[in-house]
């Protein structure tokens, strides 16, 4: 039965992502940033639309070339390299540009070997080095050593599970934290094997796990049932839900800056703790049918929200909004 409801939800999943690439707005799925220029910022969206800005939001380009129409649901910018930027796609798995997005290459050898991979999620790059890179996928988790020229598959104890996101630990990027359709998995060496983190994930459809940087330990998880909170590596999780209307939850951002103080959005839109989850409060002005959130490097007060009917930008931390101009 958990199986049954779990693939029910990758369904759906998929079925929402199709329904962004419907709308007469342009929908935004994934938001980068240059590390090394922070005011350049990608965003990746419906119909395979690639949009770069080079003046912190202000004004975007659109740069496809070589992209097909498959909806960039997943991006992933090389903090050493920062021209260097990786496009996750539902249809042809994944892109690659070395010149900061003006022109883009497929990188799928490997990932177009089994049927049903060409979903990718979420992409996660090395920090020191821009040829490692991970892929989250419909059937787990690939990588490759050469920048995208092969990939594996690197599921040892994951089962080909539907990949939603993957994040480093800080503190070591040997440890990197996927969370999947049939919850959350861990591995210590690299994605040479992985374990479930918790068994009780097991009943969680996971879209996002973010770490609290400042904190040591702690994670937060946003799933199909709310946000949990763990303090201790992810052995233990506490649900923490006061404040929300609905438990669906897309996406999470961790102010980097102030420990404690979180997002979150889902289809209301964008909620706001300062108490490290114990409670949430809906920021009212802020858009609905959020996909992704994220904050601005360097100046975390600065909000960037990818939606259903486009992008936003928050610069008093998410209590005022301003829709930006991407088409």
């Amino acid at each position: 039965m958990k199986r049954m409801i779990a693939n029910l939800w990758t369904l759906r999943w998929i079925f929402l992502v199709f329904l962004l690439g419907c709308t007469q707005d342009t929908s935004v799925l994934s938001i980068a940033f240059n590390q090394n220029n922070p005011d350049v910022i990608y965003a990746g969206g419906a119909g395979g639309k690639f949009f770069k800005s080079v003046d912190g939001g202000e004004s975007f380009q659109n740069l496809n070339q070589g992209l097909t129409t498959f909806n960039i649901a997943a991006l992933g910018v090389s903090p050493s390299l920062s021209m260097v930027i990786y496009a996750g796609s539902y249809g042809d798995s994944v892109y690659r540009s070395i010149n900061g997005g003006e022109n883009w290459t497929l990188v799928n050898k490997g990932l177009d070997d089994n049927v049903g991979t060409q979903a990718v999620n979420a992409v996660l790059v090395d920090p020191s080095n821009i040829k490692n890179v991970f892929v989250g996928t419909n059937h787990g988790v690939y990588s490759t050593t050469d920048g995208g020229s092969q990939w594996t598959d690197v599921n040892m104890g994951m089962a080909n599970r539907f990949v939603i996101s993957l994040t480093f630990d800080p503190t070591n990027k040997e440890k990197i934290v996927a969370g999947t359709n049939e919850g959350i998995y861990k591995t210590t060496n690299g994605a040479r094997n992985w374990a479930i983190i918790n068994p009780e994930t097991r009943d969680w459809a996971v879209n996002t796990v973010r770490f609290e940087p400042s904190i040591p330990g702690t994670l937060y998880a946003g799933t199909n049932k709310g946000v949990f909170k763990s303090t201790d590596d992810g052995k233990n999780w506490v649900q923490k839900t006061t404040g929300f209307s609905s438990p669906f939850i897309s996406t999470l951002a961790v102010d980097h800056t102030q420990a404690g103080v979180l997002y979150a959005g889902n289809g209301e839109g964008i909620y706001w703790s300062v108490n490290g989850a114990d409670s949430w409060q809906l920021l009212k002005r802020s858009p609905n049918s959020v996909s992704t959130l994220s904050l601005h490097p360097e100046k975390q007060h600065v909000l960037f929200a990818g939606t259903m009917t486009g992008l936003y930008k928050s610069i008093d931390r998410g209590v005022n909004w301003k829709k930006l101009e991407i088409k």
